[in-house]
């Protein structure tokens, strides 16, 4: 297997492959909060657990082992925004149980089988932090935009000026879209990683890089 450049990864793959809890926690900066919190601490526990198992693990049964390990990290994220954040556990509702089903996840942690655990946690702080500055601006301009407020507190003099329509899912689709079309376009596409999980998504072909 090839070395893909995990360092580099095309953030704007990794933001469509997060899309559904990026869109699901835009509308309010502290639930963007809550949801970024939990990516980034999903993403690091999974590598490393998978990173230190990762020798024991077959080739064959490596996506189902990132699935496991992902689900349970993901459930103890939620557990814990429960009990720590229960004002943006609220907020994200349903949203907050998709972690545990989304591709974003499984694709970083199924790099953490392929590569040291040293690059596998640093690849998976960057995707962690990469998707929360993006889920964080995201969130601003709606919210601020959208609902003329910044983490629920009103701004009078943004009232006259607020679009409501930032505030419903085909605001935030096609706010999401115009950011992701800038990222893509800073971060231009390279070999990506996590193939096969991209590849049951429909984005490539599952071959090695």
């Amino acid at each position: 297997m090839n070395e893909r450049k995990l360092l580099f990864q095309n953030p704007a793959t990794l933001l469509f492959l997060g899309a559904v809890p990026a869109l699901g926690a835009s509308a309010d900066l502290r639930a963007a909060l809550g949801m970024s919190a939990a990516v980034l601490g999903v993403l690091l526990l999974s590598a490393l657990i998978l990173g230190l198992l990762r020798n024991l693990i077959p080739s064959g049964a490596r996506l189902p082992a990132a699935l496991l390990v992902v689900a349970g990290c993901a459930s103890a994220a939620q557990l814990l925004l429960h009990a720590l954040l229960p004002s943006a556990w609220e907020m994200l509702g349903f949203y907050a149980a998709v972690l545990a089903v989304d591709l974003m996840l499984f694709a970083s942690a199924e790099d953490a089988l392929d590569f040291p655990l040293g690059k596998s946690l640093c690849s998976a702080l960057i995707s962690g932090l990469i998707f929360a500055v993006f889920v964080l601006i995201l969130a601003a301009i709606r919210e601020l935009f959208g609902a003329a407020s910044l983490c629920g507190n009103p701004i009078e003099a943004l009232e006259p000026y607020k679009i409501t329509l930032l505030t419903k899912v085909t605001g935030g689709l096609f706010v999401f879209a115009i950011l992701l079309a800038v990222v893509n376009r800073l971060f231009p596409a390279q070999d990506g990683a996590g193939s096969l999980s991209r590849a049951a998504a429909g984005l490539s072909d599952g071959k090695e890089a």
